[in-house]
């Protein structure tokens, strides 16, 4: 195993030494088997600490932009050296922000980031923009043939410099005759494949700097989660395909429809995604479910529509010996007895908003349980505050264990002192 492979593996399961001479320290082992524990549904001895971040690497140090952490992913090392230092976690959020010059390059039209490229102040949050590429005529044309579609009809409306690609026909390339190349050797054709390539060392040269960033991390004993991603279906496919609304109404309107492209999307995304993951020797594999909320759909059209789907990724993840993280965005209140027929103390569920004390009953015996801190009370309210919060929640999920201390969503800002506090609180509280 490589050390840009250790990220976030987990020592004291693989057993031994890392390809390549990277000795696994005494506290990666300890904080990897704290974790490790907790998903198996075990008290360790004391319950794990997890913060999960957005941009708070940058705007609680302050040493660089998040211009800067987008350009090159390198120059978030000093704040995680000063991170790590401050709150001592047991499972780091990745230090891997989106590269911008490969988002400039390519011509990305679905995103915004700061700079000059959208004319944004350079500590401005990446932001995603929901658009449909998919329109409602447009089904039988997809279904006839995803791949191409998605060449076609979708890439170019989602990237600038890919609008030639409407004029390359990969089935009359099979031919006997080259005279079928034709289209790629027009300037348009030419300039779309050239900005792909570009696109592709772009992003090679920024994940150089990410694997240093999280090979820091790991180097200083703290293992990482977050840089291994598999979107549910339903999600994946309304971001990047159909729209989020638009799905969302399919499910009413056209509910075969969104069952059969659900399908076939996690036909192609669930394999790549173990690939990926299994190719950088990662343990944990990140999902954010967003369109599975109280507030978008039924309970019934959730488990009917929306269920099956990411049942199967947490199905898949886990035989091929993957820890999906899961966090549900949103309200959960209504979907804890759907997500509960899971393989027990193999998954973790992260909660945004859910009855502590009937996710505890619901899934406790199942999956492990990551929630406690509501972010807002980070945020604005006072050390105390943070204190008797962790307290309450502690008295609700720290026994059987099966548990670990969470944030309700990614911070941007928090004060040290409440940030301390939250550290200190289970320290003091946690312990088993």
């Amino acid at each position: 195993m490589s050390e840009q492979n250790m990220n976030n593996a987990n020592p004291a399961a693989e057993g031994g030494a890392p390809e390549g001479g990277f000795q696994p320290s005494p506290e990666l082992i300890q904080r990897a088997a704290r974790v490790g524990a907790a998903i198996a549904l075990q008290e360790p001895d004391r319950v794990p600490f997890m913060p999960s971040m957005n941009n708070f690497y940058v705007y609680h140090y302050n040493k660089i932009t998040v211009k800067d952490w987008m350009e090159d992913c390198k120059t978030i090392i000093p704040s995680m050296d000063q991170y790590l230092q401050d709150y001592d976690p047991d499972l780091v959020w990745t230090p891997i922000m989106f590269p911008s010059k490969a988002m400039e390059t390519i011509g990305s039209l679905q995103c915004r980031w700061p700079g000059e490229y959208w004319n944004l102040p350079d500590n401005t949050a990446y932001q995603y923009v929901d658009k449909s590429f998919l329109g409602d005529d447009d089904w039988d044309e997809f279904f006839k043939d995803p791949t191409l579609f998605i060449l076609r009809k979708v890439l170019p409306q989602k990237y600038k410099s890919l609008g030639a690609l409407g004029m390359v026909n990969p089935y009359a390339i099979c031919g006997h005759a080259v005279l079928s190349f034709m289209p790629f050797g027009l300037p348009p054709v030419q300039g779309a494949l050239n900005a792909m390539l570009a696109t592709g060392a772009e992003v090679g040269k920024y994940m150089e700097g990410g694997v240093a960033a999280e090979m820091f991390c790991v180097q200083k004993g703290y293992p990482t989660f977050g840089s291994s991603v598999l979107c549910c279906p339903f999600d994946d496919f309304a971001d990047n395909v159909r729209g989020l609304m638009e799905l969302c109404m399919d499910i009413t309107t056209d509910p075969e429809l969104v069952d059969e492209a659900l399908d076939r999307w996690g036909d192609v995304t669930i394999p790549a995604a173990i690939q990926t993951a299994k190719m950088a020797h990662q343990n944990y594999v990140f999902m954010p479910l967003h369109c599975g909320v109280d507030n978008f759909m039924s309970v019934e059209n959730y488990e009917k529509h929306y269920w099956p789907s990411l049942k199967r990724c947490l199905d898949e993840l886990i035989a091929a010996g993957l820890t999906p993280i899961v966090f549900c965005e949103g309200k959960y209140h209504t979907r804890l007895d759907v997500i509960k027929n899971v393989q027990p103390g193999k998954i973790v569920y992260c909660f945004e908003d859910v009855d502590m004390a009937e996710a505890k009953k619901k899934l406790g015996d199942v999956a492990c349980i990551a929630l406690g801190m509501n972010t807002g009370t980070l945020m604005h309210k006072s050390p105390q505050d943070v204190e008797d919060e962790v307290k309450r929640t502690l008295d609700i999920m720290m026994p059987g264990g099966g548990y670990i201390s969470t944030n309700s969503i990614a911070l941007d800002y928090a004060s040290p002192e409440n940030m301390h506090a939250w550290r200190n609180a289970i320290e003091k509280y946690g312990k088993y």
